[in-house]
């Protein structure tokens, strides 16, 4: 769809093909790349997983439109006057909290969950929690393609409850998702169950109390929940992530009301350990986020095993599954970060053997692959795995990714024994931003 926008603006003439159930994401990511009107095909959906004369079928149906959409389109429309990205438009009204919450869901500026009023005064207090200037663009928030502005951070971090010293990190979280190795186009209008993954290291952890140890991802603990939440409703209010255009997801999940979040659990690492964050090139003394666009995250409990071996197995058997979004059919993905959520009591079982963290992630690796016939003959990828792995046939064991250098390890939760597995969607890196008061 890019491609054919770029075609397009510098004046070479394009037809794009759109099912019925994806045409309205494909005009709307128009618009927000600034072309108001394009000429679409558009056909019955679905074209995949369906028999191949089928897809014949509906490819000679579709000829005769796309030779006279080629031939005689026109536009029909224009893009409207630009509006300035600061300040934000500012209304009356006159109500109580609840009328506003009311209104809000209608216009679609809420994600269904109550809200704070967004309030002049109190976006001002929130600014105060950073010394960014609130007319500071920190990037444009796909699929809107809105400016996001600090002002409008500022504006989700009321509605969702925040303390103005929750701004920094929420501004770092912006920063990343707006950085196009994030791949937030992609995330925000998948059809899959995603959403964002959050990992904050350093000093302002215990801050600003960000929970790292017991249930730190879960309920109850106020910091996450909020800037969670925030999160999700930069995503849909100015990026315009929004079900059943352009969110695309076919069920979607909880991440798309509080986005996971958690600071890893410094405390439990092991002496001589470096933190997620410095592993990523950061120092210590830093305080850092790390967004990853993320299928649902996995839980692997292990309550038997007793040596790094047997860990190592049951960990692998229950991730290599996952190939089915972190491998295979998506060749991609194996070049891209996996995220290992090691809990304590699981990172105990190494570290009595003297593992290092290179050589948990290399345990894993050489166990998490599954036999190339698990996936459909319809898979595009079969070429590129042949020039990766060499001759594929039905019994080559697909690795989940292409070294175990892209399995990362983050000390995650308290007592228990669980970790969690967390896989990337499509071209979906993690990025760190330094978190700046």
């Amino acid at each position: 769809m890019v491609d054919q926008l770029n075609l397009e603006k510098k004046g070479i003439p394009t037809v794009t093909f759109a099912t019925t159930e994806l045409v309205g994401l494909a005009r709307s990511t128009a618009f927000s790349m600034g072309v108001a009107d394009m000429p679409f095909v558009v056909v019955p959906h679905p074209m995949g997983g369906i028999p191949k004369a089928e897809i014949t079928q509906k490819a000679k149906d579709a000829y005769p439109l796309m030779v006279k959409t080629a031939l005689e389109w026109k536009p029909a429309a224009t893009m409207p006057a630009p509006k300035p990205a600061y300040p934000a438009t500012t209304f009356n009204f006159k109500g109580t909290s609840d009328a506003v919450n009311e209104l809000f869901r209608e216009k679609g500026w809420s994600l269904g969950l109550p809200i704070v009023p967004p309030t002049p005064d109190k976006v001002a207090a929130m600014l105060k929690g950073t010394t960014r200037k609130p007319d500071e663009v920190l990037g444009q928030l796909r699929p809107r393609m809105a400016s996001l502005t600090v002002e409008l951070v500022a504006v989700a971090a009321v509605m969702a409850n925040c303390q103005p010293e929750h701004m920094p990190v929420l501004i770092a979280i912006a920063e990343a998702l707006v950085d196009p190795k994030a791949n937030w186009a992609g995330v925000a209008t998948a059809t899959g169950s995603v959403g964002a993954l959050v990992i904050v290291n350093g000093p302002i952890v215990k801050e600003i109390g960000i929970a790292f140890g017991q249930g730190a991802a879960s309920r109850g603990h106020y910091a996450n929940a909020a800037i969670g939440y925030a999160v999700n409703i930069m995503a849909m209010v100015p990026g315009g992530s929004k079900p059943p255009q352009a969110k695309k997801s076919t069920l979607g999940s909880p991440m798309d009301f509080v986005a996971w979040i958690f600071a890893e659990n410094e405390s439990k690492l092991p002496k001589g350990w470096k933190t997620y964050a410095e592993d990523r090139g950061f120092k210590k003394t830093d305080s850092v986020v790390t967004v990853m666009g993320i299928w649902p995250g996995i839980n692997v409990v292990d309550l038997w095993s007793a040596t790094p071996q047997e860990h190592s197995t049951w960990f692998s058997r229950s991730v290599s599954p996952l190939n089915s979004v972190g491998g295979p059919c998506f060749s991609g993905q194996l070049t891209m970060p996996h995220i290992i959520g090691l809990g304590p009591e699981h990172l105990d079982i190494y570290v009595k053997e003297g593992y290092t963290k290179d050589q948990i992630a290399k345990a894993i690796w050489e166990k998490a692959r599954i036999p190339f016939s698990s996936w459909a003959k319809g898979c595009p990828e079969q070429k590129v795995f042949r020039e990766k792995f060499g001759e594929v046939t039905p019994d080559t064991l697909v690795p989940i990714t292409l070294t175990p250098e892209y399995l990362q390890i983050v000390i995650a939760g308290g007592a228990g024994q669980h970790s969690h597995f967390f896989a990337p969607f499509l071209n979906a890196s993690p990025v760190s931003k330094i978190i700046k008061k």
